[in-house]
């Protein structure tokens, strides 16, 4: 008689099992939706450049557009959702949408940098608990996280809130971008995290401005040393080498995308363009003429059916899994997503040096 398989791993075929039908059933699973593209702060790294300080030519979509496309992304099987921007509290109906969303069972995670967390969002979020409340604090000091906000005033504010919401009991993540202003205080920002219980995540890639400004790429660190700032949490770098062990031997795609982008995944901006994720802004489909429904079976598949240009040999590469490799980011930097990004392979080098030691030979 064969052992009866754990709990935990039938719970884990059953998941794989539901993934599987989704992705041959395009599904979206998951989505994100940025209802602005404004922010009152200025940080230097942003790729939003200039979009964060006005409104589009055509204003913003009202609240009806939003609760709207809510209702009807969980209609189509929408379980997790991320709110994010810009700062989606700059939205005054940002309540309402989100209570749409829990209301109607879907997984809410919140992107924002928190300085605008009042009472009544802390109240919303302890009635109807976030997956997450994801912030970013970009230094452990305040004149290190003010000098990549711009905005005085802000670090007491951003720390105020991130207290205020863990003694209210909601799940708050942290993370921090690795710049040449804030990169020797990684390590105490890691402390702030740990000492009120919280994971933390570093992130070195940097991208141009989407109107083409690359002076974010002025604040980027070597790829070197983002990696020894990512490797110094002993955690990421073992689940690093098991990730890579395991996609290593991978067969080469032949289509350009390869992720759940426009397969179990969406985004939707402030415009109300369906994209089939944050960082693409190609083969778009407008909400505004038209349902989800529509878009997504029409519009988005056709991204899906990019090819593999002669020249491109990132999908052939076998540390594609370890530098990240997203043409839509790639071509953010190169100028088309059918050209790697030089950056990019130099994370992969360095982040397979820093693993190399725990792979099996």
């Amino acid at each position: 008689m064969e052992p009866r398989a754990s709990p935990g791993d039938v719970a884990k075929a059953r998941l794989r099992a539901m993934f599987d039908y989704a992705v041959a059933q395009r599904v979206p699973l998951n989505g994100s939706i940025a209802m602005t593209h404004r922010c009152h702060l200025r940080c230097v790294h942003c790729y939003l450049g200039c979009e964060r300080q006005g409104l589009p030519a055509g204003g913003e979509l009202d609240t009806a557009f939003w609760l709207s496309l809510v209702g009807q992304v969980a209609d189509e099987g929408c379980l997790n959702l991320l709110i994010t921007g810009g700062e989606p509290l700059l939205r005054p109906d940002f309540a309402r949408v989100y209570r749409q969303a829990r209301e109607r069972g879907i997984l809410v995670t919140v992107f924002t940098n928190a300085t605008l967390v009042d009472e009544a969002i802390v109240r919303l979020f302890e009635e109807l608990p976030p997956q997450e409340v994801e912030v970013s604090l970009y230094g452990a000091s305040e004149g290190v996280y003010e000098r990549v906000t711009g905005v005085k005033g802000s670090y007491r504010r951003c720390l105020a809130a991130i207290d205020r919401l863990l003694e209210r009991g909601v799940s708050v993540g942290l993370k921090s971008v690795i710049l040449t202003d804030n990169q020797h205080e990684m390590s105490a920002l890691r402390k702030m995290a740990s000492d009120r219980g919280l994971d933390f995540r570093v992130d070195g890639a940097l991208f141009p401005c989407r109107d083409g400004d690359r002076a974010p790429l002025d604040h980027r660190v070597s790829a070197a040393d983002a990696v020894a700032i990512e490797m110094e949490d002993d955690d990421l770098r073992k689940k690093t080498a098991d990730y890579f062990q395991l996609t290593r031997g991978a067969a080469p795609s032949q289509q350009l995308y390869d992720c759940t982008a426009g397969l179990t995944s969406f985004h939707v901006d402030p415009e109300g363009r369906l994209l089939p994720c944050l960082m693409v802004g190609t083969h778009g489909f407008d909400l505004r003429n038209g349902t989800f429904r529509e878009g997504w079976e029409g519009a988005i598949p056709r991204f899906r059916e990019q090819e593999i240009r002669p020249g491109y040999h990132c999908h052939e590469c076998e540390m594609r899994f370890l530098c990240g490799a997203c043409p839509a980011q790639a071509g953010m930097e190169s100028g088309s997503p059918h050209q790697k990004a030089e950056y990019m392979c130099r994370l992969g080098e360095a982040r397979f040096d820093a693993v190399s030691g725990k792979l099996d030979k």
